[in-house]
């Protein structure tokens, strides 16, 4: 009896590990790809902008891929029935434990800085005064803001006042996502006269999004460190079963 209860702790234990290794390449895999769409993101501020962050994002892609490897070498060792290999994949996972608790806070501590270096280039770049080619290439970059972060001037539509230009055709979503010259135009006035434009300023939404994806990032970090945790316990336990099992069949054998 005590020896079927055994086998069948030994079962669900290997059971859960491989589950628990198939879920935490699906969450490395989230998170890599969580990262590369960071990376992009930051990419809109310029490299010197944001070079704290990219270094820390680009080291959380080393991790993941790490963690995809090191979750696919634990079924092995698990499909295996490998003390060694179990052993040898608890070791590497307390590293990847400590490599990610360490990256998350440093991730996390580059975002403050991250947000002061941003909040400046905007503010900087809104009012920087542009003659000839520059003008146009000002007037597409905030465009692209506007309508990415659907949002209007700097702190809003009315900063556009204040460095007397019209309100930007990004501010109004009808009219800049309009094909045709004339229907834009028509469109941009109506949304001028009825104030249809968006009022938050892009200041606002840009950091939004940036604390939001640190705060998606670093939540599927500590809920992947936790799955982590649980998958060391769990290959401690197969490992210790399959050598108790090893020890039981040389002690039939002699005897």
């Amino acid at each position: 009896m005590v020896y079927q209860m055994s086998e069948f702790g030994h079962g669900c234990s290997r059971i859960l590990l491989v589950a628990l290794n198939v879920l935490c390449i699906v969450t490395a895999l989230f998170i890599f790809g969580f990262a590369v769409v960071d990376t992009r993101i930051l990419h809109q501020y310029g490299e010197e902008e944001a070079a704290g962050t990219y270094v820390g994002d680009m080291l959380i892609i080393a991790a993941c891929t790490l963690l995809i490897i090191m979750g696919i070498f634990g079924i092995i060792a698990v499909l295996r029935n490998s003390v060694k290999l179990l052993y040898l994949y608890v070791g590497f996972h307390v590293i990847l434990m400590v490599m990610e608790v360490m990256l998350a806070i440093y991730v996390a501590l580059q975002r403050y800085g991250l947000e002061y270096k941003v909040t400046s280039y905007l503010r900087e770049d809104f009012f920087r005064n542009v003659t000839g080619e520059d003008v146009g290439t000002h007037r597409q970059y905030w465009e692209f803001l506007e309508a990415n972060y659907e949002c209007c001037g700097l702190n809003g539509p009315d900063d556009y006042q204040i460095v007397n230009s019209p309100v930007s055709v990004a501010c109004c979503p009808r009219a800049y996502r309009s094909r045709t010259a004339a229907v834009q135009t028509q469109l941009y006035r109506n949304c001028l006269n009825i104030k249809a434009f968006y009022t938050e300023g892009c200041e606002d939404a840009i950091l939004y999004a940036l604390r939001d994806s640190a705060d998606c990032m670093i939540g599927v970090a500590s809920m992947c460190f936790w799955f982590e945790v649980t998958g060391t316990v769990l290959s401690l336990m197969v490992a210790h079963n399959l050598k108790n099992r090893v020890q039981v069949y040389k002690k039939t054998v002699k005897y």
